[in-house]
């Protein structure tokens, strides 16, 4: 699912610009286009102060840990690095805090650029990230005051075009979630016995994508536009991407979508709509997450037919069908079902999670990366400094410092801000309208209690057999035993304490993914899916 990580890198990144333009006639844009640099230095104040505001947010954690490794330590222990955005070496136009002080200057020289037809973003900044399944990606991000830009021509587009989109089309909505998808796919398949499935990927979408396809799609479904908006879309589409210039490679500047930007969501949910008004008429199901498809039908027929409109369509856009990430079509089946005629499948991935006909399940790359995650608050806290032989004995108190540090950071993991005792009172009693944070709001849909209970218990086997090793390494220089030495594995979960600083009651029971679960699904009933994450960071569990 090579544009998914795409998206998933574009969310946990800064915003951004580049190049040529096709000017429109002045006068026009200045009638149509006035929203578009409408009070723009404040729009670029809250640009930056977000990305600063995340910044601090960023270094701040990182300084806290390196406190706490230097606690726990008799000498220097390995430090974090506070390591600032190369893209802000760059040009100034990346760097957030001279954005903010300069933005009153950059937006009147954007806004006249914008009046007299002659704006050309800037060039954007390219970097590799790592890929989950090996190598690295070339990800681009466009400066701040060109995102912003981008951002509004966006949300102007959507705004008077979203009905033109299909319901069934949930990528890069105001109106629509990966958690809708993953909903509408459940409710829809949950009372069959049997399916057939399709499932592709197109290969480099948003690098093959044809610009004459995208106008031809403008034109067949009358997506409404003013002459600059038209115009600021050939300008995005205009130049090739940086890291296509640092390789030393030819771009045909006819083909490709402007990645790290807005306005290639939208011109990506665009290309794809007539594959979906294809499928609509044919009367299968199907979700629809950019380039990645999902088809199901009760008609082998219906399915071919649609597994035809959908390569038919690759060779359209000119992004062919990558056929060694698509199973193609198959059977989903129930797990006592027998073995059918053709390949058959108990369940199928999708954003994040693994679907039957009647489960919701998180996806073993989920479940993984969380698994990994307590792993290393486990060592961090509780086995770092031991296995160094270098932990600070004064640490060690009854209560166990760095076991309380630990419980801490694992309930924020699973249970964002929420406390134990929140928690709880959530299973008993109303849950207000809030918005829940926490790996679990990830996965509000998720109904296999019985792999969350799996997992509570893994959670709690590992911590109890951490805390044994750490006894052991440390039983012989300790003057006072913790409280959390020698318990059994249920006596830990249970922990409470009481500090021998203030007196007061200090909570070390274990978070529970299946608990905060539960209340999650609970908050969906009362409130809706708005109460939870969005689901753009699902992207972080795929693997593909």
């Amino acid at each position: 699912m090579l544009f998914n990580q795409r998206s998933c890198v574009r969310l946990i990144l800064f915003v951004v610009g580049w190049p040529p333009m096709v000017p429109a006639k002045a006068g026009t844009i200045t009638k149509l286009g006035g929203r578009v640099w409408r009070e723009l230095d404040k729009a670029i104040l809250i640009s930056a102060t977000r990305q600063i505001r995340d910044f601090e947010k960023y270094r701040k954690d990182v300084q806290d840990e390196n406190a706490r490794r230097k606690r726990r330590s008799l000498d220097q222990p390995p430090l974090l690095e506070v390591v600032r955005p190369s893209r802000w070496n760059e040009s100034p136009a990346f760097n957030p805090y001279l954005v903010r002080k300069r933005r009153a200057s950059i937006a009147h020289a954007i806004t006249e650029k914008l009046k007299s037809g002659t704006y050309v973003p800037q060039r954007p900044a390219s970097f590799s990230v790592p890929k989950p399944s090996g190598g690295e990606r070339r990800v681009n991000t466009y400066s701040i005051a060109d995102e912003v830009i981008s951002k509004r021509l966006y949300q102007s587009l959507m705004g008077k075009n979203a009905a033109k989109l299909s319901a069934h089309s949930f990528a890069y909505r105001n109106d629509r979630t990966p958690h809708d998808a993953i909903s509408y796919i459940y409710n829809d398949m949950k009372n069959e016995h049997r399916l057939f499935i399709a499932e592709f990927d197109f290969s480099k979408f948003f690098d093959l994508i044809s610009h004459e396809y995208i106008w031809q799609t403008f034109s067949h479904l009358g997506i409404i536009s003013s002459p600059l908006e038209r115009s600021l879309i050939r300008t995005f589409l205009a130049h090739p991407p940086s890291s296509a210039n640092e390789a030393g490679n030819e771009k045909n500047e006819e083909v490709g979508l402007p990645q790290g930007t807005s306005i290639s969501l939208f011109l990506a949910n665009v290309a794809a709509t007539p594959i979906d008004r294809s499928l609509e008429r044919l009367g299968v199901g199907f979700s629809r997450y950019a380039d990645d498809t999902l088809i199901w039908s009760d008609s082998y027929e219906k399915i071919c037919t649609a597994s035809r409109i959908l390569q038919e369509a690759a060779h359209e856009i000119g992004s062919p069908i990558n056929f060694e990430k698509s199973p193609g079509i198959r059977i989903l089946s129930k797990p006592e079902a027998r073995s059918s005629e053709i390949e058959e499948t108990k369940s199928v991935n999708y954003l994040g999670h693994t679907l039957g006909l009647n489960s919701v399940r998180m996806r073993e790359t989920a479940v993984d990366r969380i698994k990994k995650r307590v792993q290393t608050l486990i060592y961090t806290n509780l086995l770092m400094e031991p296995l160094r032989d270098n932990q600070n004995m004064n640490a060690i108190t009854s209560n166990d410092r760095d076991y309380v540090t630990y419980v801490w950071q694992l309930r924020r993991y699973l249970y964002g801000p929420l406390s134990e005792n929140d928690v709880r009172r959530f299973q008993h009693g109303g849950i207000p309208a809030m918005s829940f944070q926490g790996v679990m709001s990830f996965f509000p849909l998720v109904d296999h209690d019985k792999d969350l209970v799996e997992l509570d218990v893994w959670i709690a086997t590992q911590t109890w057999l951490a805390l044994k090793r750490r006894q052991r390494l440390l039983a012989k220089r300790v003057t006072r035993v913790p409280r959390t030495w020698g318990l059994s594995r249920s006596k830990l979960i249970r922990l409470k304490v009481v500090s021998g600083t203030t007196g007061e009651e200090i909570d070390l029971r274990l978070p529970s993914l299946r608990r905060i679960a539960g209340v999650i699904r609970m908050a969906v009933d009362t409130h809706g899916l708005a109460s939870v994450s969005d689901g753009s960071d699902l992207y972080l569990y795929e693997s593909d």
